[in-house]
């Protein structure tokens, strides 16, 4: 089975961050809407670990989550509607998170087995994503902040190991498929499936990402090589050429259509800018320790940021338009990973993971250096992180969750409508 961080990536919610680079204190922290978060960070302890960052650094853990078990993923949309995937130990298990930290579990998942994946959209529409290993059965659904759920028509063998959403409620998985072939399918606003065409025989398609004009992108495998495509909204497969051998664990891509994507070769650290036409820029002075990058983040201006360990330790690095590394300072040497990172568009992010069994995670200004927060579970990992990113097109009359078709998105009901479980907040 892939690590756990081929199963976790950041979901994208808008805001404004100001962070006083001078000490890395938290300065003129400048928020839309409700300021009082400003992430949502998942992993593990002794059980399912989730918690919101406040916008004063300070840490609230989520009760309610269940007992065993491990948290894969988060996502958080602009409204702080938190989503939380994993399993229970045994089955598949997903919560809503409200604002207040009230956590709302779905219903109806698959059992037994497991979320890899979250997405989640500003009108409150989710995807999750995942399925039963030792069956080889892929598991996916739409969710909603009403706590519906609707079980979507996957493939009868695989498992799904990526998900994302746009603001139009368009969305995209990923996965394996029947003999192990790589699959890939989007999601109309309607809820209808359609499988994705042209893709590897033998293989796998790891990451996904949508923008707001519907273009995408996927990453994964080819038989043994790293694999990445562009998918049109037609359903047109544009791969990308001359990549090395090995493996993409993430991908990324901004309203732009320009990519990145990271994940390893030839037993080093792999990572790479991708233009909008296709061409691939390897991210040159990566370490030249074995390791791997495990997530990769792009923001609208064209800054990346980076993410996973070499034999010496976690390792993160943001990266210029043009390819230059601003490494992470600070970052803690010894048995570790960092895996979880969200990306803001004033260049700074949010960072985590686990360094000698314990969870870590800190702020990153655009210099690299870290300002690390306090508070979190004294062992396990930070595996996924939320936020910090651009604010919703929405108008702030509308709904949360909302079933009502918008002229923005032409959405149209598909599940059973009931008030939002976090209508109150």
């Amino acid at each position: 089975m892939p690590h756990a961080s081929i199963l976790l990536n950041v979901a994208k919610k808008s805001c404004l961050i100001g962070i006083a680079i001078a000490g890395l204190a938290y300065a003129n922290l400048g928020f839309a809407e409700r300021p009082r978060i400003l992430a949502i960070i998942g992993g593990q302890s002794d059980a399912p670990y989730a918690a919101f960052v406040k916008t004063d650094g300070s840490i609230e853990t989520l009760q309610g989550l269940p007992a065993t078990g491990l948290t894969y993923r988060v996502a958080l949309n602009a409204h702080d509607i938190g989503l939380v995937g994993g399993t229970n130990g045994a089955n598949a298990y997903a919560a809503l998170v409200c604002p207040d930290g009230k956590v709302a579990p779905f219903r109806g998942l698959i059992a037994p087995g497991e979320i890899y994946t979250v997405a989640l959209s500003d009108s409150g529409t989710g995807i999750v994503g995942g399925g039963h290993l030792d069956s080889n059965v892929p598991y996916a659904a739409l969710v909603s902040s009403r706590g519906n759920t609707r079980e979507l028509d996957v493939p009868a063998s695989g498992l799904v190991y990526g998900v994302a959403i746009n603001e139009s409620d368009e969305g995209i998985i990923g996965g394996i498929g029947p003999l192990q072939s790589a699959y890939a399918a989007v999601i109309s606003r309607r809820g209808d499936l359609e499988r994705i065409r042209g893709l590897p025989r033998a293989g796998a398609i790891y990451w996904v990402a949508i923008n707001e004009s519907g273009r995408k992108f996927i990453g994964g495998q080819d038989e043994d090589a790293v694999y990445a495509a562009f998918v049109s909204r037609s359903g047109r497969v544009s791969p990308v050429a001359q990549l090395p051998k090995g493996l993409n664990f993430s991908v990324d891509m901004n309203k732009h259509g320009a990519a990145i994507m990271g994940g390893i070769s030839e037993s080093l650290p792999y990572a790479s800018l991708v233009s909008r036409s296709g061409r691939a820029r390897p991210i040159r002075g990566l370490p030249s320790a074995a390791g791997k990058i495990y997530n990769v983040a792009l923001n609208d201006f064209g800054t990346g940021l980076i993410a996973g360990f070499t034999t010496a330790g976690p390792y993160g690095a943001f990266v210029a338009p043009n390819g230059t590394l601003t490494p992470l300072k600070g970052l803690p040497a010894g048995d570790g990973f960092l895996d979880g990172i969200a990306l803001d568009p004033s260049g700074f992010a949010i960072v985590g993971g686990e360094i000698n069994g314990a969870p870590f995670a800190a702020l990153a200004s655009p210099d690299g250096e870290l300002k690390y927060l306090s508070g979190l579970t004294a062992v396990g990992a930070i595996n996924s992180i939320s936020g910090g990113m651009r604010r919703t097109r929405r108008s702030a009359h509308e709904t949360i969750g909302g079933a009502t078709a918008t002229a923005e998105t032409g959405a149209v009901p598909s599940m059973p409508q009931r008030p939002s479980v976090c209508a109150n907040d």
